[in-house]
């Protein structure tokens, strides 16, 4: 064996998701910060979670930050760099809140050694869940009417 055994999901590429405890009613319109408590659920990730929030809201307001913008909000809000960088921002891509991109300045990308880095929102956590859940539903559909022939014959 290579290492100790496995002691579940790493808390970095995990979402809490139970179905009879979720943040907010499926009825109700939920916010950013509901939806954030299924990646940084606050009673186990507090601080993570609120530098998501104020990350997420600033992002609203912006679209868009590059590396310096990053770093000016950050020393402006006192967030820790190892935290927000090492952390919060990595899940937030992983999970396809935000996505990061490389921009070329001269936009001779073989030439140009400098590139800044440029956080934007994304939609892919959305569009990955309505995928499975349609996915999910399909099949279960497929089941129930596979089942029913069965007992016809």
């Amino acid at each position: 064996m290579n290492g100790p055994l496995s002691r579940g999901l790493p808390s970095r590429k995990s979402l809490l998701f139970e179905y009879a405890k979720l943040p907010m009613s499926l009825n109700a319109r939920w916010e950013a910060e509901d939806v954030l408590k299924l990646v940084f659920p606050p009673h186990l990730q507090k601080v993570q979670y609120e530098i998501a929030i104020k990350l997420i809201a600033y992002m609203k307001a912006h679209g868009e930050i590059d590396g310096h913008a990053l770093s000016e909000w950050q020393r402006s809000e006192g967030i820790a760099n190892s935290t927000l960088r090492n952390l919060v921002i990595p899940k937030l891509v992983r999970c396809g809140f935000l996505a990061r991109e490389r921009r070329y300045p001269t936009g001779q990308e073989d030439k140009d050694k400098r590139h800044k880095m440029v956080l934007t929102l994304s939609a892919r956590f959305g569009e990955a869940l309505q995928h499975i859940g349609k996915e999910w539903s399909s099949l279960v559909e497929t089941w129930k009417i596979k089942r029913q022939q069965g007992t016809k014959t």
